[in-house]
């Protein structure tokens, strides 16, 4: 029964609908709607390790694809009442400013986080999928964080070219956040622009080339724009910013996830250290085996459920959500970790 540990993934996201389908609080109720995620961290931190072993899930199939697509439901819940909510606070006095002011705060940690930590890594896992409805589905979740170029950037050009110099997502051995941050952001955006016309062969072509209306890149800009357009007419505009900063802040999660995932590793894809090992298991059930990625590189079409756990690379000193807050927050510090860790193997 190894597999319902898998279940985890569901905790997060529930306790986040379950603040918005209560909303709106009071301050000091929208504030304990966070205790979740302190918990979450917390028992991170204090996490046993995995026992490597290889799963035999074959027969359990049903189970996991089950578990993405009631996570994706979730996600489509949970940003309808976002924009429900935010749409509803009020603003008549200073008492009602503060109330929905710290509503609005609590929202953006809530939804962004489970939208980067729950929502993104469920597109990621289906837009590995061979099966189009799948990645279709996996692209739907990207739309609802603003990111749809995603898709491209990482299946054309991250996995072909992880732990290399040429690699935009894998971060250089002393690179800081902020700076990874503001080159990827920029980067992705024009590898995905460019791999897609070059897929469709129109880099010599006019801007204005109706051809150009084929790259998906740019339908998925009119898509998002579209989005965007339709929650100011049927939400308004405080609903619009909110939705726009829970994007923000998963991207900028996801984005997190990747600085670590490969910190410094650019010694080639010959090499075993692709991405670098977590031992967590509350890192491996909450995020649906995401910290599986070694082999996650070398096989990425394995669905996440029989990608093994190996260990031929560098340890991170603590799971993800643990990692999140560190890279954040003391940034030197998690550099001169990862250095030294390096430096030993």
């Amino acid at each position: 029964m190894e597999y319902l540990k898998y279940l985890l993934s569901l905790f997060f996201p529930l306790c986040v609908a379950g603040f918005l389908y209560t909303a709106p609080h009071n301050i000091l109720s929208a504030l304990t709607w966070t205790i979740p995620l302190w918990g979450l961290i917390l028992f991170d931190y204090l996490s046993p390790d995995i026992t490597p072993y290889k799963p035999k899930i074959c027969v359990e199939r049903r189970f996991y694809d089950l578990l993405l697509y009631t996570l994706s439901f979730l996600q489509i819940i949970i940003i309808s009442l976002l924009l429900i909510d935010a749409s509803q606070l009020q603003w008549h006095s200073i008492q009602d400013i503060t109330s929905s002011v710290i509503n609005l705060i609590v929202m953006r940690i809530l939804v962004g986080t489970s939208s980067g930590s729950s929502a993104i890594i469920v597109a990621h896992e289906l837009i590995h999928r061979p099966l189009k409805v799948q990645r279709f589905l996996g692209r739907l979740l990207l739309y609802t964080v603003c990111y749809d170029h995603f898709r491209i950037a990482h299946l054309h050009g991250h996995h072909h070219r992880v732990a290399t110099p040429e690699d935009i997502t894998t971060a250089k051995l002393g690179e800081s956040f902020k700076t990874y941050w503001q080159r990827v952001t920029i980067k992705h955006f024009k590898f995905a622009w460019n791999d897609e016309l070059q897929r469709l062969d129109l880099l010599n072509t006019p801007i204005y080339h109706y051809k150009r209306l084929a790259n998906s890149v740019l339908q998925g800009i009119i898509i998002e724009c579209v989005i965007l357009i339709l929650i100011i007419i049927f939400f308004g505009w405080v609903a619009v910013v909110i939705f726009i900063y829970q994007a923000y802040s998963a991207v900028r999660l996801l984005e997190t996830i990747n600085y670590y995932q490969h910190w410094g590793l650019q010694q080639g894809k010959s090499q075993n250290n692709l991405a670098w090992v977590n031992r967590s298991q509350v890192t491996e059930y909450a995020l649906l085996g995401l910290s599986n990625h070694i082999e996650h590189h070398k096989n990425a079409k394995t669905p996440f459920y029989q990608t093994n756990y190996l260990n031929s690379g560098p340890i991170m000193k603590y799971g993800y959500f643990v990692t999140n807050l560190w890279v954040k927050l003391n940034n030197a510090a998690y550099r001169k970790d990862c250095t030294d860790r390096l430096k030993k193997i």
